[in-house]
C-alpha cells in the first residue's frame, strides 16, 4: 500500500496540511488569549484585596497583612454577595466626610445603618480572626487576630484550650 503524504490519518480521519495549520494557529491563539486574560483577572483581584486592606486599616487603625486581607475578603464575599457595593459606598462616605480615623467615622451623624453593619463585619473579622456565624464560621487566623495586639509581648497567645472543665461545670452535671 503506497504512503499518501498529502493527507495523513489522525484517529481514523484524514487531515489536510491546511486544516492542521488552522488548528495549530487556533490553539496558539487560545493560549495567547488565556495568557492575556489571566493577568488581568489577577490584577483585578489584587486591586480588590488592596482596597479591602486599605479600608480595613482605616477601620481598625492598624497596619494589616494583605495576604490575610485576601483571605478575609474571600470569606466575607462568600457570605455577602453585596459586599463589594457596600465597601465602595463605605469608602466613598469616608472620603467625602474627610474623617481622619475610625473615631471620627463613629462620630458622624446620620450614617446609614447598612454601612455601619458592613464596617462592623470587617472589624469583627479582623479582631476575632473568624468570618461567619457559629454554624458556618470560617477561621482565617488565630494568632494574628487583632484581639491579641494590645497585649502582644506581655501575654502569650494561647495555643490550645485548657480543657473541658476549665470554665466551670456543665449545667446539670455533678462535677
Amino acid at each position: 500500500m503506497p504512503f499518501d503524504n498529502s493527507s495523513p490519518a489522525l484517529f481514523g480521519h484524514s487531515v489536510s496540511r491546511r486544516g492542521l495549520l488552522r488548528a495549530t494557529v487556533a490553539v496558539a491563539g487560545l493560549g495567547v488569549f488565556a495568557d492575556l486574560a489571566g493577568p488581568l483577572s489577577a490584577s483585578a483581584a489584587d486591586d480588590a484585596v488592596a482596597s479591602f486592606t486599605q479600608l480595613s486599616e482605616f477601620l481598625t487603625g492598624y497596619t494589616l497583612d494583605p495576604v490575610l486581607g485576601g483571605r478575609f475578603l474571600a470569606a466575607l464575599k462568600k457570605r455577602d454577595a453585596e459586599l463589594d457595593a457596600s465597601m465602595a459606598a463605605l469608602s466613598d462616605l469616608i472620603k467625602q466626610s474627610g474623617v481622619p480615623n475610625m473615631d471620627g467615622f463613629l462620630a458622624l451623624s446620620g450614617t446609614d445603618p447598612a454601612l455601619m453593619k458592613t464596617a462592623t463585619k470587617i472589624v469583627s473579622a479582623w479582631y476575632l480572626g473568624v468570618v461567619g456565624e457559629p454554624e458556618d464560621a470560617e477561621l482565617i487566623t488565630y494568632a494574628d487576630s487583632l484581639m491579641y495586639r494590645p497585649t502582644k509581648g506581655l501575654l502569650t497567645i494561647p495555643s490550645y484550650g485548657p480543657g473541658p472543665n476549665a470554665w466551670g461545670r456543665k449545667p446539670g452535671s455533678k462535677i
